[in-house]
């Protein structure tokens, strides 16, 4: 439960007859914002900076192969959900096949140690205690507190920035079960409270679910709390099919999107956003601007830093952000059968990522032709895995040819670690990708190459983030800098929001409508 309350406090909107909402960006906070304002009949227009829409939320062909760039596993995937609701209201995945994974991620170690992760709470209990019984009080507490959890749900009647007080009281006695688990877990770092668990093994399993060692404890028991309720899972067709159907709706709900229209400023008259100019020098004139761009772009550039207050300067000051990242992609014609979705490996000798960074694990998301992204008999194979923005952005800027042959070296090491945990892998790689920092800068602008916005710490989490700014009406932000943790989900959720309250705010009853 949130423990800082927002106070909406922006003026009515001076509307025009002929004026429209200009949303910046057309990423799925962007798709959704438009989406849920051409239902209530306010007309939208989406100003994207390059030729597809989707954002971050997008997949590449190479030959055969779709390589995917986003989604990994999407909650909300089966009724009853509030994300559930989401996606059918933005026409997101009907129709469309879903993958619900029995297990998390399997987790092997040198010695043929092997531990899984099952969805389901019970289960995962049980192999928790099989692989460390000394732990079995810590254990069954873990799977108490996420089991508690996993009730949570946003409020999808309104945002929380438009509810009366009693609303906001009956929305507190609905998380109030839960609230004392999320207080004791939100503050404590992951680190501290794995180092409480006896066996090094399952210390370092919950680790690596969890990922960044900077995360709050409180990430891993929502993570086990939203995968037991078995409404997770992959979508068929990936993020492409996924971002394209949201885009399809949104067209036919009335709205347009102009392609090659990268935002430059967001002009202001009178402490009033009145539309954006663009890299092109083409002005859009707007009755209300919503940008679902880049946050630090969009408050520091777009509008030159002009409106900010203490609690803005701390998030983009104080609060990390999900590291910068690379993510390479493997076609493979063969199949690997016995392989699970998810596959986290020791390597026989470190990798090193850039200049700095060395891993001595990699973490590999698994595909066969079932989702949709190659053909029969083939296998795609990703790995993520945080490097540094300025390695990499300085590398392709300053010496290209080295950073071609940097973005070599990495596939091909990491080809040939895979190749002995999956013998005869290397000689059957057909085609190869890497994204790099560099390549996140280029297409989407991303804040030090950060693909998630505002990383949920300790110091972050509980923490309200604005969807306006002080002191400049007509204006919102939505997506991954408004809400910490990043994720489709959430970005979804924050367009929605702000299209609650531009419609509050053109005294319109928010109403949303299925295909």
């Amino acid at each position: 439960m949130p423990v800082e309350e927002k106070t909406f406090t922006a003026p009515a909107l001076t509307d025009t007859p002929t004026g429209k909402v200009i949303i910046i960006g057309s990423g799925i906070a962007g798709l959704s914002c438009g989406c849920y304002l051409q239902m209530n009949g306010i007309a939208t227009e989406i100003l994207e900076a390059s030729l597809l829409p989707g954002g971050l939320c997008t997949a590449w062909q190479r030959g055969p192969y779709v390589f995917d760039g986003c989604l990994r596993w999407l909650i909300g995937v089966q009724e009853p959900s509030a994300f559930h609701q989401i996606w059918t209201e933005l026409g997101a995945i009907a129709g469309r096949k879903v993958f619900i994974h029995d297990e998390m991620l399997r987790i092997e170690w040198g010695d043929k140690k092997t531990l899984t992760v099952p969805t389901d709470l019970d289960k995962l209990a049980v192999e928790f205690k099989r692989f460390a019984p000394e732990d079995s009080g810590l254990i069954d507490k873990l799977v108490r507190d996420a089991r508690r959890c996993a009730p949570l749900e946003p409020p999808l009647e309104n945002a929380l920035e438009l509810m009366t007080h009693f609303e906001k009281m009956k929305l507190g006695l609905r998380y109030l079960p839960m609230v004392p688990t999320i207080f004791r877990y939100k503050n404590l770092p992951i680190t501290t409270y794995v180092a409480r668990y006896k066996n090094k093994f399952l210390r370092e399993a919950l680790q690596i679910i969890v990922g960044n060692e900077d995360m709050s404890a409180l990430v891993l028991v929502m993570l086990l709390a939203f995968r037991t309720r078995n409404n997770t899972g992959f979508v068929a067709g990936g993020s492409w099919d996924f971002a394209m159907a949201i885009s399809d709706r949104y067209a036919k709900l009335g709205g347009a999107v102009r392609y090659n229209a990268r935002a430059a400023l967001v002009k202001v008259e009178n402490n009033r956003a009145t539309g954006v100019q663009c890299a092109d020098g083409t002005f859009v004139p707007a009755t209300t601007v919503v940008s679902c761009a880049d946050g630090h772009t969009t408050i520091f550039k777009m509008l030159d830093g002009k409106f900010v207050d203490k609690k803005i300067r701390f998030l983009y000051e104080r609060c990390q952000t999900f590291p910068a990242i690379i993510q390479i992609s493997l076609g493979i014609k063969k199949v690997f059968p016995d392989a699970p979705h998810t596959l986290n490996l020791p390597l026989r000798q470190p990798l090193r990522v850039d200049d700095q960074l060395q891993r001595e694990r990699l973490e590999v998301e698994v595909f066969g032709s079932e989702s949709g992204l190659c053909p029969e008999g083939t296998t795609i194979m990703t790995l993520r895995m945080p490097t540094s923005f300025e390695f990499w952005t300085n590398l392709r800027k300053n010496d290209p040819q080295r950073y071609r042959a940097e973005k070599k070296r990495v596939i091909l090491e990491i080809v040939t670690h895979l190749d002995q945990r999956f013998p005869g892998l290397a000689e059957q790689v057909e085609r190869s990708d890497i994204a790099t920092p560099a390549t996140y800068m280029r297409y989407t602008g991303n804040w030090q190459g950060s693909y998630e916005g505002w990383l949920p710490t300790p110091r972050i989490l509980g923490r309200l983030i604005p969807y306006t700014l002080p002191r400049l009406k007509n204006f919102y932000m939505a997506g991954h800098w408004v809400v910490a943790g990043g994720g489709l989900p959430s970005a979804a959720l924050a367009g929605r929001y702000v299209a609650q309250m531009i419609c509050a705010q053109k005294g319109k009853t928010f109403a949303a409508t299925t295909p």
